[in-house]
């Protein structure tokens, strides 16, 4: 073991070895230091914060501290994340995480790997994002004037009358998913507008259900159908009944970062995931 400029190098040697070769290990410290113990401290705040981040987070959080001797160097608030953040939020279909550094906004993505920094901007509302904040409040919401999506393009199942100059609710449903046909049930009771665009996430039996509804001989039977919760009794297919809208469906559930049903639109935009505590509340929400 020799000393260079100040530092300790240690020789490489075999860790293990076996018929195939050996695997060779380098341990290098400054005279007296263990170079791992910061990153062993950026662990321990890691572990402190972990039930309330997610796992992408995590791991940036833990891989976030950088060897003295690396390079080129971290910009200050990125050496150790785990104690600069002050608020984050997921933005909704793209697995990036929206972070909150000594006042700076940065982005995480890459499952932790990559954190980009600079303007970002949500293009389906026309908004720079400025902070955590105002991230949270455009990702609960679409702007429906702005986004060119026509519930009937998906296959929506026309739901009540309302009047011409109404904007109808839009609702995401599992044709077996009791949730989802509660949340119907209750739509219909309180004679609210609205498109039941059929999403088929439960798997083959969904998708089975969903197609005989998309191929029923009438809207009006396909709904009683659906409340009833007996798609059963639908006719099976035709060969030329047209499937593709649940094809687009899904796709458009994708983009929206839809992951779960039921789901809600108000006609201003405002999402609400699973079955809210009081529908005529929520819906007057975008009266306020």
């Amino acid at each position: 073991m020799s000393g260079v400029n100040g530092w300790q190098c240690a020789s490489l040697s075999p860790s293990w070895c076996n018929e195939t070769g050996c695997k060779l290990s380098l341990r290098i410290h400054p005279l007296g230091t263990d170079l791992m113990q910061p990153f062993a401290d950026s662990q321990a705040r890691v572990r402190a914060l972990a039930p309330g981040l997610p796992l992408a987070l995590l791991l940036a959080l833990a891989l976030g501290i950088q060897p003295a001797y690396a390079a080129p160097p971290l910009p200050p608030a990125l050496t150790d994340l785990s104690t600069h953040i002050q608020a984050s939020v997921e933005l909704p279909g793209t697995g990036v995480q929206m972070l909150e550094l000594d006042g700076q906004s940065v982005y995480l993505a890459g499952g932790g790997r990559y954190v980009f920094t600079g303007s970002a901007w949500d293009l389906w509302h026309g908004l720079e994002l400025r902070d955590v904040a105002q991230a949270s409040e455009l990702a609960g919401r679409i702007d429906r004037d702005r986004l060119p999506l026509d519930a009937m393009d998906l296959g929506a199942l026309a739901l009540g009358a309302g009047k011409a100059e109404d904007t109808p609710l839009w609702l995401f449903v599992d044709p077996l998913d009791s949730a989802s046909l509660e949340l119907l049930r209750q739509i219909k009771r309180a004679r609210i507008p609205a498109q039941v665009i059929l999403l088929p996430l439960g798997g083959p039996e969904s998708l089975i259900a969903a197609r005989r509804l998309r191929c029923a001989p009438s809207t009006a039977m396909a709904l009683d159908a659906l409340i009833a919760s007996d798609t059963g009794a639908l006719p099976e297919p035709t060969t030329g009944c047209d499937t593709q809208p649940l094809v687009r469906a899904l796709i458009t559930a994708r983009l929206l970062g839809v992951e779960q049903v039921p789901l809600l639109i108000a006609p201003d935009g405002r999402l609400h995931r699973g079955v809210p505590a009081d529908l005529d509340a929520w819906m007057g929400e975008g009266d306020a």
